[in-house]
């Protein structure tokens, strides 16, 4: 019997090893420069995680509309070290039932245009097969597959969502980021694709971001942003924040892919400004520089769906269904506006929460 633990442990020390090697080559590309390999293994498998470790799978799409509301899709798959939290107030079990197979969260959210449809929190298994790349779940009874490698995937949930996620037209279609000091470190890889196919029964043509987080970290404060254009284009934006209401944000992201001339223009040291403003709607303000360039945008939400995570700390995160109300961004070779981007859709990310 102590063999038997003592050969667990020591099998839990190496794969946590594996865990930090992983975050090591993420934190390594840092950049778009990341091959399909890379992209699947870590899409495709559960780490061991290690004191402070958490997991998250985010699933994203934006459909744009000539007028009204977009649809708007929202997915997230979640898990931490731990044998239980409360989600949304709702005590969930937590842990690996064998090697990529484990007990976590799934929620998310669809809005249809009209309304916005809560999917549900649900504890839930969730089995990866990696030889298959498929990852198997459900939500509120709904079985969730998502299936395939870079850049070719496959969404269902239940009767609800059947996308086809496929390569656009995009250069900018996959990233690599990672941060390590041991014992800390996160890495994740973002996936930016098209995605075509049905939602409630209507047909959907739109883009999918498709994210994947692993680390060893606690909880924190941060916005993040994401607006696709009309014309193809894009815009994002990242910041870590002192505080939940600290104006002081430590790092900072900013960067803009024009479609018409396959041009991907990244802000180095962006100064950055994000304002709430509360009135018959709520509407975010974010303004930046650099040294040769500016922006500012104004993004009007029109659904908004709240996550609260307890357990090992607390997180709040607070997504808002966004359009750019307005939209200018300058540099010494061009003007952008919405007249040339056309009409945007997006998501923005209020997050905050304490370690304890």
């Amino acid at each position: 019997m102590r063999l038997n633990r003592i050969r667990s442990k020591v099998n839990d020390i190496k794969n946590i090893k594996e865990t930090y090697s992983i975050l090591q080559k993420l934190a390594s590309i840092n950049g778009r420069d990341v091959d399909n390999e890379i992209l699947d293994r870590v899409m495709y498998n559960a780490e061991a995680l290690p004191p402070l470790g958490k997991e998250y799978w985010w699933f994203i799409f934006f459909e744009h509309s000539q007028k009204g509301n977009p649809v708007q899709i929202m997915l997230l798959i979640y898990r931490k070290r731990g044998k239980e939290m409360l989600f949304n107030g709702n005590k969930m079990r937590l842990g690996e039932l064998t090697k990529n197979k484990f007990t976590g969260v799934a929620a998310g959210w669809i809005y249809d245009g009209e309304t916005l449809h809560d999917l549900g929190d649900t504890n839930t298994v969730t089995d990866i097969h990696p030889e298959r790349k498929v990852i198997v779940t459900s939500i509120s009874n709904n079985k969730i597959t998502l299936a395939g490698g870079f850049p070719d995937y496959r969404l269902r949930i239940g009767s609800i969502v059947d996308l086809e996620i496929r390569k656009g037209n995009c250069i900018e279609d996959r990233y690599a980021h990672g941060v390590l000091i041991p014992p800390f470190g996160m890495g994740w890889i973002d996936v930016l694709l098209n995605a075509s196919g049905r939602v409630f029964g209507k047909g959907f043509s739109g883009a999918a971001h498709l994210q994947k987080v692993v680390g060893a970290t606690i909880y924190g404060p941060f916005h993040w942003g994401r607006t696709v254009f009309q014309n193809g284009s894009s815009f994002s934006f990242f910041c870590l924040k002192t505080g939940k209401d600290s104006k002081r944000y430590l790092r900072r992201a900013v960067n803009f892919y024009d479609h018409e001339s396959k041009r991907f223009i990244h802000f180095k040291k962006p100064g950055l400004k994000i304002q709430k403003n509360d009135g018959k709607g709520i509407t975010w303000i974010v303004k930046g520089h650099d040294k040769d360039k500016e922006f500012e945008t104004i993004l009007e939400s029109y659904a908004v769906k709240r996550f609260d995570m307890n357990g090992g700390g607390s997180q709040v995160y607070i997504e808002y269904a966004v359009v750019p109300k307005s939209f200018i961004l300058k540099t010494p070779e061009r003007v952008f506006t919405l007249k040339g981007l056309g009409r945007g859709v997006g998501t923005f990310e209020d997050a905050y929460g304490s370690p304890i």
